[in-house]
């Protein structure tokens, strides 16, 4: 299993950033490269269970599963149930701490997978730099 995780600290409260995260569904508002972010049926974007359609620009379709949510920890788990990148079994998870000085947030998205030996090591750098990274970059324009 490969474990990756990045951290950044966001010009914003909680409460700000909170809601941009939690609704599972608005992915697309945050996260470069997505082209379509929409959830699959009648699902509300903040009910466990609820699958989300993803268009990426470079690697197609990808469906993930919201896992857990927490309105009381901050915290979203979700999993990727459908897609062309050479990973299996990944499970992913955002947290948000409070930082009291300057009301700023700690935001730390955490990731696991499996991959194939020809594929670990680029996977294994892309998901912090490629999209962790870049994800919370956008946060903080918008939220600035």
């Amino acid at each position: 299993m490969i474990h990756v995780m990045a951290s950044s600290v966001l010009p914003a409260s909680v409460s700000s950033v909170w809601g941009l995260i939690r609704d599972f569904g608005a992915l697309g508002k945050w996260l470069p490269g997505v082209k379509t972010c929409v959830i699959e049926g009648d699902e509300p974007g903040d009910r466990v269970g609820a699958v989300r359609r993803l268009e990426m620009g470079d690697v197609g379709v990808i469906r993930e599963q919201l896992l857990a949510l927490s309105d009381v920890d901050h915290t979203v788990m979700f999993s990727i149930i459908e897609s062309a990148l050479p990973i299996s079994n990944y499970r992913s998870t955002i947290s948000l701490l409070p930082i009291t000085d300057g009301d700023r947030t700690f935001i730390q998205w955490r990731g696991q997978f499996e991959a194939p030996l020809e594929h670990a090591a680029s996977m294994e750098a892309r998901m912090p730099t490629g999209i962790y990274q870049p994800a919370f970059n956008r946060l903080a324009e918008i939220l600035a």
